[in-house]
């Protein structure tokens, strides 16, 4: 069998560019730091490796939602601080305002208080997230949940829906709750009759039981039957108390259930924490490139082709014509 020049340049070349392709992609792992470049390097494991990076792919995204309802809960949760905090000093100021030793320019000064509490309770019924939307308006995220219709009527202009994120496959959660609920539904306390018994009936929000309070304090005209007469519309007094205690129960309520939502979200996060770890150490193991095999894989093959570019050189030597 006659073997021709042309043909050992040829076996030559293809073998150095053999080795020139299995060293270059030797080359990009170490530059990427991971085995599979491709799913022709290994099959099964760039399957592998699709199917992790879609669960955690999935996971990430209820993290993210768990992320934002646990911020929106935590918004909820610095109002329902601040609204406790506000009812619990009107309670102080209700409670000294049914002294019957005080004079009517005192009770001026704590109907002066009262409504600049009110104004603090309306500012935190209107409590705006990051992206700008009323937290307690439901899902009228982009309308106030309060405002201000003159006449001590502070009407609710939310609705009455509860927004959910999905936290996990089978569990989702609110992120708030309504001002209706948190606000609003307080029985009323009124002596409408002025006999001297609690016969209101009906409800209205914390808010308009603080106007009504601070028109009691100032001798202001009542909705109710009544003079405007201070000495007379202070007996109101007593009965706006027991609102403003039923108010703040309601708070606390909704504050101690928004707090076991932000636990279950805190617990639900930490288990994602875990599994994502499990799926990163699974997926790392199928892609990621072990350095120390790869660097003295690369040496090998980078000695190879030196050798065989001198070998290449060498037959190159091997023809007639250079002894013709």
């Amino acid at each position: 069998m006659r073997i021709a020049t042309s043909m050992i340049f040829e076996r030559s070349v293809n073998a150095m560019l053999d080795k020139q392709s299995r060293l270059s992609t030797t080359q990009m792992q170490l530059a990427s730091g991971e085995r599979l470049l491709s799913p022709e390097d290994d099959p099964v494991a760039a399957a592998r490796v699709q199917d992790l990076d879609r669960e955690i792919g999935t996971v990430t995204q209820y993290q993210r939602n768990a992320e934002r309802a646990g911020g929106r809960l935590a918004l909820e949760d610095t109002s329902l601080s601040g609204a406790v905090d506000v009812l619990q000093r009107v309670r102080e100021l209700t409670v000294q305002a049914s002294n019957d030793t005080l004079t009517a320019s005192d009770r001026l000064a704590i109907a002066h208080e009262v409504r600049q509490l009110r104004d603090e309770l309306f500012g935190l019924a209107n409590t705006r997230d990051a992206n700008g939307e009323y937290i307690f308006s439901g899902l009228k995220g982009d309308t106030p949940a309060f405002s201000d219709a003159g006449g001590g009527s502070y009407p609710y202009n939310g609705d009455l829906g509860q927004r959910t994120l999905r936290i996990a496959y089978d569990r989702q959660i609110a992120d708030g709750d309504h001002g209706d609920a948190v606000f609003g539904h307080i029985p009323t306390r009124l002596d409408a009759d002025g006999d001297g018994t609690v016969d209101g009936n009906g409800y209205r929000n914390v808010l308009e039981t603080l106007d009504l309070l601070a028109q009691a304090l100032d001798g202001s005209p009542l909705p109710a039957p009544g003079s405007g007469n201070t000495a007379e519309d202070a007996r109101h007094i007593p009965n706006y108390l027991v609102e403003i205690d039923a108010a703040m129960g309601n708070l606390l309520d909704v504050r101690a259930k928004a707090g076991a939502r932000q636990n279950a979200i805190d617990n639900q996060q930490q288990a994602h924490d875990d599994f994502l770890l499990v799926m990163q150490k699974a997926r790392s193991d199928e892609q990621d490139l072990d350095y120390a095999e790869a660097v003295s894989r690369f040496q090998q093959q980078l000695t190879a082709l030196q050798a065989s570019q001198e070998s290449f050189a060498k037959i190159q030597d091997l023809s007639l014509f250079k002894f013709l």
